[in-house]
């Protein structure tokens, strides 16, 4: 089963109105639409460049990829568990890269190094840890961990840029390993389109205003 795009943004939409009934306060809610909006447009014209991707299914993934972003501390689960449990049914490929979009490469850290990521959940853990080790890694799975680390809350970002934000918004340290894996994305990227995936988005538009 795959999801239209009109009915990945109608789960968008539902996951807006959540939570603006729950009385969430919403003067960020743009920042965070801007975020999986870019992504998926990035995310699409990279696939678009590539023989054997799908655009459209790479757009839903992106999109999607932070489905449960806005929930994860009220549930105490990891954003990536919850989005997969929610598009499982739905669409398979999406739920896939909600669960895998945090790990470069579907690396994942020991769990004393991400166990706040997971709420200190280890059972949760230990589920994306059997499921990275009994499935293959794709191109899909690399494409979006791509796209969620060129868009922010304005736009289309460089690495540098979006590492700078990160940094500063949660008052951590980027290591070096930390960028060369994302190097690697980018680079694996740029030889599959055949040029410096940079260039497909001297266009593309910020969008700051609120919403």
């Amino acid at each position: 089963m795959n999801l239209s795009i009109a009915e990945a943004n109608e789960i968008i939409a539902e996951v807006k109105a959540r939570d603006t009934a729950i009385g969430r306060d919403m003067s960020r809610w743009w920042m965070y639409e801007n975020h999986i909006q870019t992504a998926a447009r990035v995310a699409r014209t990279i696939a678009s460049k590539i023989k054997g991707m799908n655009p459209e299914q790479a757009y839903i993934n992106a999109l999607l990829h932070d489905v449960s972003r806005t929930n994860e501390r009220k549930e105490g689960r990891f954003h990536g568990i919850l989005g997969y449990e929610k598009l499982i049914n739905k669409d398979e490929n999406a739920a896939r890269s909600a669960l895998l979009h945090m790990f470069p490469w579907n690396n994942l850290p020991a769990y004393e190094q991400c166990s706040k990521m997971f709420f200190e959940n280890k059972k949760d853990y230990c589920f994306i840890q059997n499921y990275i080790k009994n499935t293959q890694m794709t191109d899909a799975d690399l494409l979006t961990q791509l796209a969620d680390s060129l868009a922010n809350k304005t736009g289309f970002v460089t690495l540098e840029q979006r590492a700078k934000e990160y940094s500063e918004r949660h008052k951590v340290a980027i290591c070096k390993e930390d960028m060369e894996v994302h190097y690697r994305l980018k680079a694996y990227f740029d030889k599959k389109v055949g040029c410096d995936i940079y260039n497909l988005f001297t266009k593309m538009s910020t969008q700051t205003k609120e919403r």
